[in-house]
């Protein structure tokens, strides 16, 4: 007995739509394993496989290179393997930082660095503050670890006597409310540090889903737009003129036994730094150039904190005059709540 003979379409357009389908939707299959597919799935529109490879073949550019070049509709066409299929590098993932520059008309900025609320010393910070208002400051300039964020933190913790993230959040507001009052009119600038950074790295550790959500950014959480403070990012380059700003976390280690030696000699120019707690300078001239002048400002937390009770941090903060792009640093000292 004779097998019914299969019906099969003979209208090409359709037989065209189908294969150009097929090519737009899987354009990495090779051509007979997709000649195959679409045979499987289209018998009553196509005699054989043969001929559907000779469709794919013609759409995709692959019946020699004459036909390649004449072939109007190029839409399918897939690299043949013995051509580079790449036209362009692949896409980059680094991310280039910023660059910041303090405004011209800013003639006079107060930096605090490492306040580390709520462990600031009362004392050495309000000294700071008064002293940069007598000074009639233009700005004032968060410069890091301006928050502890003990709690999320990735050492050991002791919740004992220690704030809630919440509480944290709640004292760091009310010091900027705080600051708002003594500077009224004045910029005030926060450029977070190694210790607000612990927010990121815990939502990245324990919430990546978060990470997207504008609610859990730190100058959201901060509510800074509230109290008109303008946020810079961590990883921005920040210039007062031809000083460079940092906060001194890029720099490994505890900074030596100078630290501001230690920033002359990572950055080779002027520089300024806080992180380290510690009050120090450095001049050094470059041969055949100028004298090339370094700072790292003391902090502005408590000095004998119960996880390293031992060690040389003092207290104090620095008073950037610019003329133009020139700059001059007063680096105090504070001592029992007295300036030096």
């Amino acid at each position: 007995m004779k097998k019914p003979q299969r019906i099969v379409s003979t209208d090409n357009k359709i037989k065209r739509k189908i294969v150009e389908e097929y090519c737009a939707k899987y354009p990495v299959i090779g051509d007979r394993p997709l000649s195959r597919k679409i045979y499987e799935e289209n018998k009553r529109q196509f005699e054989s496989v043969e001929k559907i490879y000779a469709r794919v073949r013609q759409y995709r550019g692959h019946q020699g290179k004459k036909l390649r070049k004449t072939l109007k509709n190029k839409t399918y066409f897939k690299p043949l393997q013995t051509e580079n299929k790449y036209k362009t590098l692949p896409r980059t993932y680094t991310e280039y930082p910023d660059v910041w520059k303090l405004p011209s008309g800013i003639k006079k900025v107060l930096v605090l660095s490492d306040i580390h609320l709520p462990y600031h010393d009362v004392n050495a910070l309000e000294t700071a503050i008064q002293y940069g208002k007598e000074q009639n400051v233009d700005a004032v300039y968060l410069n890091g670890d301006i928050l502890d964020f003990y709690q999320i933190s990735q050492h050991q913790k002791d919740a004992r006597k220690r704030p809630s993230m919440k509480e944290e959040l709640e004292i760091a507001r009310e010091f900027f409310d705080y600051l708002r009052q003594e500077f009224p009119t004045q910029t005030i600038y926060f450029k977070p540090g190694n210790h607000e950074h612990r927010l990121e790295r815990y939502l990245i550790l324990k919430a990546p889903e978060l990470l997207d959500c504008e609610e859990f950014q730190l100058k959201i959480l901060l509510r800074l737009e509230e109290y008109k403070i303008i946020f810079i990012n961590r990883r921005t380059k920040t210039y007062f003129g031809k000083l460079l700003v940092e906060h001194g976390d890029r720099m490994k280690g505890s900074g030596g036994v100078n630290p501001a030696r230690t920033l002359f000699m990572k950055y080779k120019r002027h520089a300024l730094c806080g992180h380290f707690h510690r009050k120090s300078e450095h001049s050094e001239k470059i041969y055949d150039d100028k004298i090339i002048s370094t700072f790292s400002v003391a902090c502005l937390c408590e000095l004998e904190p119960e996880y390293f009770e031992v060690n040389n941090h003092v207290n104090g903060f620095a008073i950037v005059e610019m003329t133009g792009e020139s700059f001059k640093v007063r680096n105090h000292l504070i001592e029992d709540g007295k300036l030096y």
